[in-house]
């Protein structure tokens, strides 16, 4: 009868036991020197070697020429146990005999010597599945069962055994299996079994069953079903996942903010009929792995798509867009159904930083900007300079705000055009204008001697002062107005501290923090207006050619 590899392959003794080397060594040495314990407690992940261990110990126990702490294999001890035809060796499925009638029965066994082994060996699986009751029936029993009993408890959740059952019990820590470890077990089986298999998809098993070694040849099984060698595309066909391709593409459009790029590969995954949850958890890990990569600063990296997409990234970047689709992975497991629309929404607001709130959007968008000045890539806007404004000829009624101030027509001297490194010309603004609620805005004329005297200490915001328009208005409130929202977004208390010191430095001022206003377009007696429209035109201004 044909077996599964997962149970042709189980090891069957301590040093087959693959990544759990912290708990065979203390085990081999009880058995080498007689000093087995009368109850364990083996803990960890599904897959990792539990039940293995476990009865690799039942059979240690009761062999009849151990080697070096592990059971021979050949004695007739070992060969019952290992065909499960062992009497004095009762697996129990806790989850299936979770109450206190099935422990009662077990501790009525107890008191029987073994039939034919040396000691009677109860390995009870998922132990954590039994009820309050039925713990409380094992307790005397754990703590003195009779000498030929050995107990072995395994469980998944830790979490819900009692004090009083682990205080009882020598405790061991399954932990999962390295990526490594896995690859190496897998070429092993698929060299004995004459299974062709490419390494990258040998990896890409091992990236998927999480550490599980049971998970790992179940899904070796299921891609060498067809008898042709396992690829990597195969591979990813078969068990869903998706490319390192796939995932370094979605990344590129993320880091390029091309919404529709991002949310074409949903559309592909969903359109093939693959799970978008197994695709979004592979996902999530590629993110892990560039917020590795940047932190370690691409120490070890040996993935160039993996290098290449992190590349184009900052580590605050990364971190903002994992809670983004963290978020949305928890959404999923909440409702399946959306799946879809879950991870549709997280790209969304990560190519579009604007569409989140928060201090972690904040920081993205700063960080990238950052980013671009370090590379060269950003450039400060600039408005032509004024020349001659002419003084309107009546006040116009007030329009809805827009986004730009429109350019006055100017009339300007031939002059020769100024180098680049020359600080940016005064500029003089106009005067006053009365607005509602009888309030006046008067042009601040010292306003680049303030952004020069800001600049060598405001790094990214300069670029921001250094086109905004700065008021004094008859309020004693000092205004400025930014040409896009992001200005007044940078406009921080601490910043309005020091541009008020600053302001009263150079003016001879007294303004107060909170006298420091911040607008794109201010609401002024109930009506919205754009900054041209808050002033009246008294007098003509000149200023000079930069």
């Amino acid at each position: 009868m044909y077996q599964a590899l997962y149970r042709k392959w189980r090891p069957s003794n301590f040093s087959d036991v693959v990544g759990q080397e912290h708990v065979t060594s203390i085990l081999t040495s009880e058995v080498e020197h007689g000093k087995l314990s009368h109850a364990y407690l083996f803990c960890g992940p599904r897959g990792t070697g539990k039940t293995t261990c476990a009865k690799i110990i039942a059979k240690a126990a009761n062999c009849l020429s151990p080697v070096n702490g592990s059971p021979c294999g050949v004695c007739k001890a070992c060969l019952s146990i290992e065909a499960g035809t062992a009497t004095d060796v009762i697996e129990m499925d806790a989850a299936s005999n979770n109450g206190v009638d099935n422990i009662r029965e077990l501790r009525e066994g107890v008191v029987y010597t073994p039939a034919d082994l040396k000691y009677r060996v109860y390995i009870i699986d998922e132990v954590h599945m039994l009820s309050i009751s039925a713990f409380n029936a094992l307790l005397k029993t754990l703590e003195e069962p009779p000498e030929h009993v050995i107990f072995i408890l395994a469980t998944t959740e830790l979490h819900k055994i009692p004090a009083t059952v682990l205080s009882r019990c020598q405790r061991f820590d399954f932990h999962r299996v390295s990526m490594d470890a896995i690859v190496g077990r897998l070429e092993t089986v698929c060299k004995g079994e004459s299974i062709g298999a490419e390494r990258e998809a040998l990896e890409l098993i091992a990236r998927l069953s999480q550490g599980g070694m049971r998970d790992s040849l179940n899904m070796l099984e299921y891609c060498a079903g067809d008898g042709g060698v396992i690829t990597v595309e195969k591979a990813e066909r078969l068990l869903g996942a998706a490319s390192r391709t796939l995932l370094s593409a979605i990344a590129d459009a993320v880091a390029s903010r091309d919404t529709a790029a991002a949310l074409s590969v949903i559309e592909d995954i969903y359109m093939s009929s693959r799970d978008i949850a197994v695709f979004w958890r592979e996902w999530i890990a590629f993110c892990r792995d560039m917020m590795i990569a940047l932190s370690t600063r691409m120490a070890g990296v040996r993935d160039e798509l993996l290098k290449a997409s992190a590349e184009r990234f900052t580590l605050p970047g990364i971190l903002y867009l994992l809670e983004i689709f963290m978020s949305a992975e928890t959404d999923m497991q909440r409702s399946p159904a959306n799946a879809r629309l879950y991870a549709e929404m997280a790209l969304i607001r990560a190519c579009d930083a604007t569409l989140s709130s928060g201090n972690d959007a904040l920081l993205a968008r700063i960080s990238a900007l950052e980013d671009k000045l370090a590379t060269g890539n950003f450039t400060a806007p600039r408005k032509e300079p004024q020349k001659t404004v002419q003084e309107a000829p009546s006040e116009p009624s007030l329009p809805m705000m827009t986004e730009e101030a429109p350019t006055p027509k100017v009339s300007a001297p031939k002059k020769e055009t100024a180098s680049a490194e020359k600080p940016a010309p005064e500029k003089k603004t106009q005067t006053a204008k009365t607005i509602g609620g009888g309030r006046t805005l008067k042009g601040f004329k010292k306003w680049q001697e303030v952004v020069r005297k800001l600049s060598p200490t405001e790094g990214l915001f300069s670029p921001f002062l250094q086109m905004a328009y700065a008021y004094e208005g008859s309020d004693g409130k000092f205004y400025l107005f930014f040409e896009n929202q992001f200005g007044v977004t940078l406009l921080t208390d601490d910043k309005k501290k020091t541009i008020a010191n600053a302001v009263n430095a150079v003016g001879g001022t007294a303004y107060i923090p909170s006298d420091i206003i911040g607008s794109v377009q201010e609401d002024v007696g109930g009506i919205r207006e754009p900054i041209d429209d808050l002033l009246e035109m008294d007098e003509t201004v000149t200023t000079q050619e930069p």
